[in-house]
């Protein structure tokens, strides 16, 4: 049996959130996956624990920076011997295939990234945000993700066999594409699919003011990482 960690991280955040979070991952049409929570000073979440008592949630309480968190996160489903893990951050909420798709289209790659539909309190901002530039089913490479990102920690899924523990300098903020970027770089696949789709909430935390260039909306791990220095410089995966 194929051992499923979906993997999240919490702090104070508002409580509708992730009501959003946990509706789309009991409807999922696989069950059988654990739901890994860091958490970090979200207070009462055993009430949330309570209300979808259905689903295997296994809580870990760590306040550290985003990136130790995720450090913290990925390394314990090393540890614990998951054969899959799925990202997913939990303010956002994702297409009932999410897992089932994931699997199956990780039986012939090594990294899952999924499209995007951005949407905000008034609703639907934008459709399958990433074909609109990527095709489905295209092989993403090194030379891609060199100069830009799609692989996001709530729309990437990853079979752990192909990970070492990991170390990120607490100060890292993409996480995500530091991650990706190495693993790439050493001649893992990762395979963009459309038919999964994350359901990205955007506030300040994630946009430019959700401010439109050239057309689109610019997400905050869109930004030219250049201009900061590589993140590659500050931290090391093992």
């Amino acid at each position: 049996m194929t051992k499923v960690a979906f993997l999240t991280t919490i702090f104070p955040m508002n409580e509708e959130y992730l009501i959003d979070f946990f509706d789309s991952l009991i409807q999922q049409t696989y069950k059988d996956f654990d739901i890994v929570v860091i958490n970090d000073g979200y207070r009462n979440f055993e009430k949330i624990i309570s209300k979808y008592s259905n689903l295997n949630i296994i809580e870990l309480p760590y306040e550290n920076s985003i990136a130790k968190n995720r450090e913290y996160g990925i390394n314990w489903c090393i540890d614990n011997s998951y054969d899959i893990l799925i990202f997913g951050d939990s303010d956002d909420y994702f297409s009932l295939n999410r897992i089932a798709k994931s699997i199956d289209l990780l039986s012939t790659c090594d990294i899952v990234v999924n499209d995007l539909t951005l949407f905000d309190e008034q609703g639907i901002l934008i459709t399958n945000y990433i074909s609109h530039r990527v095709q489905n089913n295209t092989q993403i490479s090194f030379n891609f993700i060199k100069e830009k990102n799609i692989f996001g920690l709530s729309n990437t899924a990853v079979n752990v066999s192909i990970l070492n523990r990991v170390q990120f300098n607490e100060e890292l903020i993409a996480v995500d594409w530091f991650l990706y970027k190495n693993l790439l770089e050493i001649g893992l696949k990762a395979i963009f699919t459309n038919e999964i789709k994350t359901f990205y909430r955007q506030h300040l935390s994630n946009t430019i003011g959700l401010n439109m260039q050239d057309n689109n909306f610019l997400l905050w791990w869109e930004k030219d990482y250049k201009t900061k220095g590589d993140p590659l410089n500050e931290s090391t995966i093992n």
